[in-house]
C-alpha cells in the first residue's frame, strides 16, 4: 500500500483527541500503577484498616504492564468487559481490584468524583513526580486526555459521566452464572466489598438507551488509532489474511472509523483491499474511486502539498489509474485495463517518475501477449531499471518473470535456475520473505514440469518450513497454499489419498472459503477426488469433480471430461473433446495459449485413446509428436510417459526387443519420480515385452524368462492396489495365471480364484479396459 499510494498520511492534521470512557478508564489503570509504584505507605485494598504496604513488581511484571498499555493504546476502543479480559492475567491482583474498586467509585460518588480524580491526575503529572516522564509515549497520552477534559463544558462533562456509567453497567451485568472476568475477580471483589447488580431494568427509556449502548461504550476511534488500525490490517491482509478480521467485522470496523472521521481517505483503501479478498469486484470498484476521490479533495482543501517535487493531488491521479487497471486485470478485461495503464504512463512521464513507469512497466507485461519477444524486451528492461532505481521488489518479481518467460520458451533448465538464483539473493538481502516463498513455489511449478517429483516435495517443504514472521506474524500468502496442494498430490499420487485429504482439510483452515487463494485447494481437492475415483471406477463421483472443476480450470476439466468419456467406453465423445482440445492448443501466442506440458497431455490422451481402439499408425503420430515436444521444452517426465505409450505400440507391432529397449532408457525416470499408477504401468508393458521375448524361446531359457517376470507381476499387482485401481488389477492376475499354467505351478488356481473375484466386483463392461497398456 505504501509503495503504490506514496505520501499517505502526509499534510493531515490529526483530529482533536475526544475523552472516552475507555480512555478514562485507561487513565485510571496507568496512574493507580504508578501509585502503587512508588514506596511510600498505601492503603491495603485486602484489609479495612491502614497499614504499612508496598507492593513490588518484577522486572517481568513492568514489562507485561508496559506492553498491553501500549497495545490499548494503539487499538480500538473497547467495553469493560473486553478490557478486563485482556488485562485480569497480565496485572497484579492488587492493581487489577483497585482499578475497578476505582470505576465503581466514579458510578457511585457521580460526576464529581470524576472530575476531582482528572484534577489529581493533572497535578501529579504537572506537579508532583508520577512516575511518568512526560515525553514517553504514557506521558504524552496523559497530556493529551487531560487537557482534552480540561476543554470540556459543563454539559459536557456531564455527558461524558452518562456514557461512562452506561459503559460501567454494561461492563459488570453478566448473565446469571457469569462473572466480570472469572473466578480471580470474583474472589477479588469478594474481598474488596464490591457486589455487582445482575438485575436489568425493564424501564423502556432504559431499554432504549441499552440498544444504543454499543454504539456508545466504545467512545469514538481518534484518528491515530485508526491510522494505526489500518496499517495493522493492510499488513495482514498481505502477509496473512486469515490473522486479519473477517471480512464483515472488517467492513463493520471501517464505517465505524468513517464515522468518526470522515475525511479518512485510507479507510476507503481498506475496503477495497477486503472487497477484493472476498472477490467482491463491484464494490471493490466503488471503494477505489471513493478513496481516490476523497484523497483529492482533502489534499484541495487542505492547500497542494509538495511530494518530492511534485503536487499531491497529481501523484493520487496517476496511481488511482494504475490501480483501476489493476482491478481491471483482476476482473479478466484486457482491453479496458489497457485504457488506464497508458494513461497513468502518460501521466508519469510528464511527472517524470520512475517508480510509477516501473509499476506501470510490469502491468505492462502481463496485460501483453505472452511468449513473443516483446514481452521479453519489456522485461528486460523492467529488471534492468528496478536495479538502477533501487526498487528489490519489483526486480525479484522481474526476474521470476524472466525466469518463466524462458522457461516456456524451451529454454535449458540450467539457465532459467539461474535466474531464480539472483530473486533468492535478492529476496535474502532485503529480507522478503513473501517474495522468498514465491520463488521458492516457482521452482517447485518448474520442477513439477520438468518430471521431478521429489525436487518439487522438497521446495513445497521448505516453503512450510521458512521462518517468515514479521512482527510475529508468519507469512499465510498463495506460496503457501500452492506448497500445501502440491504435497496433497504428492501423496495422492503415491496412493495416500488420506494424507492427500488431510492437508487439503489443513489448507482449508488456514485459507478459509470464500477468501484470498481459497480457489487453489479447492481445484486441488477436486483434482485429487477425480484421480481417486476414476480408477476406483466411480464415476458419478468423477463426472461430479470435472462438473466442479470446469468453475476453477476450464481447459482441465475438458480434459479430465474426455478421459471419463474414455474409461466410460464412449469413444465417439471423447475424440471429440481431444481434438477440440488439440485444436485451442494449437493457438500458441495470446490469451488462448496453453503451456507444452497441457499440449503434450492431449496428445498422450489420444495417443491412448487410438491405441486401445487398435489404430497404431494413428496412435503412434500422436505419441511421437507428444515426445518430440516434450524433449524440445526438456520434459522429461512427459518424454519417459510417451515412451511407455510408444512401447506399447511397438508390442503391437510384434517389436518386442524394440521396446524393451525403449523402455530401458526411461527407467530412472519414471521409477524415481513416477506416480504409483504410471509405475504400474510402466512395470506392466515391461513384463509383457519380457514375456513376449520369452515364449520366442525355448528350454530353460524361455523357462527362466517367464520365472523372472513372477516378481515383477506381483509387484504390479500391489502398486495397482495401492492407487485403487482395482479393474487393472485383472491384468496382472491373468498374466500371472497364464505364467503359473506354463510353468506347471498350482498357484493358477489362487490366481484364477483371484480374477474371478475381482471381476465379479468391477467387471469389465467395454474392450477399451482391457488394454490399458
Amino acid at each position: 500500500m505504501d509503495q503504490l499510494l506514496p505520501g499517505l498520511g502526509q499534510g493531515k492534521s490529526s483530529k482533536e483527541e475526544q475523552v472516552s470512557p475507555h480512555k478514562i478508564s485507561l487513565i485510571v489503570l496507568i496512574h493507580e500503577y504508578c501509585m502503587l509504584r512508588k514506596p511510600v505507605t498505601t492503603q491495603s485494598v485486602f484489609s479495612d484498616n491502614d497499614s504499612d504496604t508496598e507492593v513490588k513488581f518484577s522486572e517481568r511484571e513492568k514489562r507485561d504492564f508496559m506492553v498491553t498499555i501500549l497495545q490499548l493504546l494503539q487499538s480500538s476502543d473497547l467495553t469493560l468487559k473486553e478490557l478486563c479480559i485482556k488485562i485480569r492475567d497480565k496485572m497484579k491482583t492488587e492493581l487489577y481490584v483497585l482499578f475497578l474498586k476505582k470505576l465503581q467509585e466514579f458510578v457511585g460518588e457521580g460526576v464529581g468524583a470524576m472530575k476531582d480524580y482528572v484534577q489529581n491526575v493533572m497535578r501529579d503529572y504537572f506537579q508532583n513526580n508520577s512516575g511518568v516522564e512526560r515525553t514517553s509515549v504514557l506521558g504524552l497520552f496523559i497530556r493529551r486526555m487531560v487537557l482534552a477534559f480540561e476543554k470540556l463544558s459543563f454539559t459536557q462533562v456531564t455527558d461524558l459521566y452518562r456514557k461512562f456509567e452506561r459503559y460501567y453497567v454494561a461492563g459488570v451485568e453478566q448473565d446469571e452464572g457469569q462473572s466480570l472476568a472469572g473466578s480471580l475477580t470474583d474472589s477479588a471483589m469478594s474481598l474488596s466489598g464490591i457486589r455487582f447488580s445482575r438485575g436489568r431494568s425493564l424501564d423502556p427509556f432504559q431499554l432504549a438507551a441499552d440498544r444504543k449502548l454499543g454504539e456508545e461504550v466504545r467512545g469514538v476511534n481518534s484518528q491515530r488509532q485508526a491510522e494505526y488500525f489500518i496499517q495493522q490490517q493492510v499488513f495482514l491482509l498481505q502477509h496473512n489474511p486469515k490473522e486479519a478480521l473477517p471480512p464483515a467485522d472488517l467492513q463493520e470496523k471501517i464505517l465505524e472509523m468513517l464515522e468518526a472521521n470522515p475525511e479518512l481517505a485510507e479507510a476507503h483503501f481498506l475496503s477495497y483491499l477486503n472487497s477484493l479478498r472476498v472477490k467482491e469486484y463491484c464494490t471493490a470498484v466503488h471503494n477505489l474511486f471513493h478513496y481516490f476521490d476523497r484523497k483529492t479533495i482533502f489534499t484541495l482543501n487542505k492547500g497542494q502539498v509538495q511530494v518530492k517535487g511534485q503536487k499531491e493531488g497529481e501523484v493520487h491521479r496517476r496511481y488511482a489509474a494504475l490501480n483501476l487497471a489493476a482491478l481491471h486485470y483482476r476482473f479478466g478485461h484486457k482491453e479496458e485495463a489497457l485504457a488506464p495503464l497508458q494513461e497513468a504512463i502518460g501521466m508519469a512521464q510528464d511527472a517524470n517518475d520512475n517508480v510509477c513507469l516501473q509499476h506501470a512497466l510490469g502491468w505492462l507485461h502481463r496485460l501483453s501477449e505472452q511468449g513473443t519477444a516483446q514481452t521479453e524486451n519489456l522485461l528486460e528492461r523492467a529488471v534492468a531499471k528496478s536495479s538502477e532505481l533501487m526498487l528489490p521488489n519489483l526486480m525479484s518479481i522481474g526476474v521470476q518473470a524472466c525466469a518463466r518467460h524462458n522457461a516456456f520458451s524451451a529454454a535449458k533448465p540450467c539457465q532459467v535456475f539461474e535466474y531464480l538464483q539472483k530473486s533468492d539473493m535478492l529476496n535474502c538481502q532485503h529480507s522478503q520473505s513473501g517474495f522468498m516463498c514465491t520463488s521458492f513455489a516457482n521452482k517447485a511449478a518448474l520442477w513439477h514440469m520438468y518430471g521431478k517429483r521429489e525436487c518439487t516435495s522438497m521446495l513445497s517443504q521448505m516453503i512450510l518450513h521458512l521462518d517468515t514472521t514479521e512482527h510475529s506474524v508468519y507469512y499465510n500468502g498463495e506460496s503457501v497454499c500452492i506448497a500445501m496442494c502440491n504435497l496433497a498430490r504428492i501423496h495422492a499420487q503415491m496412493g495416500q489419498y488420506n494424507f492427500a485429504l488431510d492437508i487439503i482439510n489443513c489448507a482449508k483452515k488456514r485459507f478459509p472459503k470464500k477468501q484470498a487463494y481459497s480457489e487453489i485447494w479447492m481445484q486441488t481437492e477436486q483434482e485429487v477426488l477425480f484421480e481417486r475415483t476414476i480408477l476406483n471406477r466411480k464415476f458419478g463421483v468423477a463426472e461430479l469433480a470435472v462438473l466442479n472443476l470446469k468453475a476453477f480450470n476450464p481447459l482441465e476439466s475438458q480434459l479430465r471430461h474426455a478421459i471419463l468419456c474414455k474409461e466410460k467406453g464412449d469413444i465417439t465423445p471423447a475424440l471429440t473433446e481431444l481434438h477440440k482440445l488439440l485444436e485451442t492448443c494449437q493457438v500458441d501466442k495470446g490469451d488462448h495459449s496453453v503451456t507444452a506440458d497441457f499440449k503434450c497431455r492431449v496428445y498422450l490422451e489420444l495417443g491412448s485413446l487410438y491405441r486401445q481402439t487398435g489404430n497404431a499408425s494413428s496412435a503412434q503420430s500422436y505419441i511421437l509428436e507428444s515426445m518430440t515436444l516434450a524433449k524440445t521444452h526438456h520434459l522429461e517426465y512427459m518424454t519417459a510417459l510417451g515412451a511407455v505409450q510408444l512401447a506399447s505400440v511397438q508390442l503391437m507391432m510384434q517389436l518386442p526387443h524394440q521396446a524393451l529397449t525403449m523402455l530401458y532408457q526411461y527407467m530412472l525416470s519414471l521409477q524415481a519420480h513416477g506416480t504409483v499408477y504410471d509405475q504400474a504401468n510402466y512395470l506392466m508393458c515391461y513384463v509383457k515385452c519380457k514375456v513376449a521375448i520369452a515364449t520366442r524361446q525355448a528350454g530353460d531359457k524361455k523357462r527362466e524368462g517367464l520365472l523372472s517376470c513372477v516378481n515383477s507381476l506381483n509387484r504390479v499387482t500391489v502398486l495397482y492396489q495401492n492407487c485403487e485401481a482395482y479393474l487393472h488389477v485383472k491384468n496382472p492376475v491373468y498374466l500371472l495365471a497364464r505364467l503359473y499354467h506354463e510353468l506347471g505351478f498350482t498357484e493358477r488356481n489362487r490366481c484364477s480364484h483371484q480374477y474371478r473375484q475381482i471381476d465379479q466386483q468391477y467387471p469389465t463392461l467395454s474392450h477399451i479396459s482391457v488394454d490399458v497398456i
